[in-house]
This record gives structure tokens, C-alpha cells and sequence, in this order.
């Protein structure tokens, strides 16, 4: 299994998604194993983790935990450990964590507040569910893992071509209602078109306009499901001029036109 193909996984279920704090009166333990995968984003305090391999490691503000199933681990701190959680399940063929060979993938990350605020985000979420509370808080664990398969590859295989691919990256999560080709991508890379579409899609295992669409439906659910947008306003914010085509694009992605799934979660 490559770490290419690690973080492609599908999201089958959460569990839970909370703020938690660990002291001297509440524990955490997981003496047979989690059972399931964990991410943890330590918001103040320290926590170190003893696994029962004998592993230990320590966990500090503004840090970033991936937690496998077989971790089998307890945590003590010497003060308040105060943290966010989601633990969720993924669909068995859809993913091979083994890569890591670990209890654990530990992460001092520059993106770490935009972890901090995604998880807030969660587990706000969490506790009000709200109508299709389950869908969205699967679109931020889908974010989180994204955001985790940046930086984990950029921690083991240097910056490399992820770096110079970046500036296509960054335009289309930025500007994905804009007009775009390959050209121009490539150019925003100082890469030929060739060797961008390459590098990108073995990095990222889609062509740079497939993640441009994928970008395009995330944004567009977002804007359905939120309230404030009605299908025409929606089609435009994402770049849209011809309404038809949106709604044959949004099916097309999703199997389900974007007026029926604003009815079925709101």
C-alpha cells in the first residue's frame, strides 16, 4: 500500500465528535484498543499517551493526532488536557492505514488552526444536529483527512513536487468558480502541461479539473444546505452561468438534483 492511496478513504460512519478534557478526575483509557479510527487536536494543556506496545509520546497545544483501531493506550497529565475528538469508521477496501506501521501519526502542523476550526466546527455540529447533521460532519472529516494527507505527505516525502504544485491547488480551492484550463494551471506551477498533469494526478489520483468539480460540489452542497441560497444563487456562487447545466452537473456528481437534496436536508 502506498501513502498515496491512504487517505482515500470512505468515511462509513462517526461515532462521536467532542470537546473533552482530561485531569487527575476524568481518564482515558482504551486498555483493548479503540476500535476505531480517532482524530485528536489538542486545544490547551498536555496529554502523553502510553500505548501497550510500550510507545509513549506526548501531545501539546495546537498538535495534530491520527489514532489507528488497535491503539490500545491511557492517557495522564500532569494539568488539564483539553481536546477536541472525532472517531470514526471507514469502509474496509477503501483504505490501508497499515502504511504507518504505528498505534499513532503525531502532527506539529502550520495548518493547525485551520484543524482547530474545522473540529469546532464538527463538533458544534455534533451536539446540535441539526437536519443533515450526519452529511455535513462527514464533509468535515473528509476535510480534516485532506488536510492531514497535505501535511503527512509533505512531513515524509519533502516538498518536492507537492510544493510546486501547490499554487494550482491553492487557485482552485480559491477560486473554483472561475474559468480555468490546464494551460493555465500549469503555468500558475511554471510546469509544461504534460509534466503537471502527470505529477498532479499521482499525487492526488484525480486530474486537476476532476478536483476543481469535486471542489465545485462540496461548495455547492454547502450553500444548498446552509439556507441561505436558493438553486440560481447557488449555481452562480459556484461558477455557473447556465442554471441546466448546474443542476445536469450537481446529478451528475451526486445522482440527485440539487433542488432534491436541498428539500431532503433541510
Amino acid at each position: 500500500m502506498s501513502f498515496l492511496n491512504v487517505f482515500y478513504a470512505d468515511v462509513k460512519r462517526i461515532s462521536i465528535a467532542h470537546e473533552r478534557t482530561v485531569d487527575s478526575t476524568h481518564k482515558c483509557e482504551f486498555p483493548n484498543g479503540r476500535g476505531q479510527h480517532g482524530l485528536v487536536y489538542c486545544i490547551q494543556g498536555e496529554g502523553e499517551y502510553r500505548f501497550s506496545t510500550g510507545e509513549k509520546c506526548e501531545m501539546r497545544e495546537g498538535e495534530v493526532m491520527l489514532l489507528f483501531p488497535n491503539a490500545a493506550y491511557s492517557i495522564s497529565t500532569k494539568s488539564a488536557f483539553a481536546h477536541y475528538t472525532v472517531n470514526f469508521e471507514i469502509h474496509e477496501d477503501s483504505s490501508d492505514f497499515s502504511f504507518f506501521k504505528k498505534n499513532y501519526y503525531l502532527l506539529a502542523s502550520q495548518n493547525s488552526e485551520q484543524y482547530r476550526q474545522t473540529l469546532k466546527k464538527l463538533v458544534t455540529l455534533w451536539a446540535t444536529k441539526t437536519s443533515g447533521f450526519d452529511m455535513k460532519a462527514k464533509s468535515y472529516v473528509y476535510e480534516l483527512l485532506s488536510l492531514l494527507h497535505t501535511d503527512i505527505y509533505t512531513k515524509e516525502y519533502g516538498k518536492g513536487y507537492y510544493a510546486r504544485l501547490n499554487p494550482a491547488k491553492e487557485f482552485i480551492e480559491r477560486d473554483f468558480g472561475e474559468n480555468m484550463s490546464l494551460e493555465s494551471l500549469a503555468r500558475l506551477c511554471n510546469m509544461s502541461v504534460t509534466n503537471f498533469r502527470r505529477e498532479w494526478t499521482k499525487i492526488y489520483k484525480e486530474s486537476p479539473l476532476q478536483y476543481r468539480d469535486r471542489v465545485r460540489i462540496a461548495y455547492a452542497k454547502e450553500y444548498l444546505l446552509c439556507g441561505d441560497y436558493n438553486v440560481c444563487e447557488t449555481a452562480e456562487k459556484c461558477g455557473f452561468d447556465d442554471v441546466s447545466y448546474f443542476v445536469r452537473f450537481f446529478k451528475k456528481h451526486t445522482g440527485i438534483s440539487p433542488g432534491a437534496f436541498k428539500m431532503a436536508f433541510l
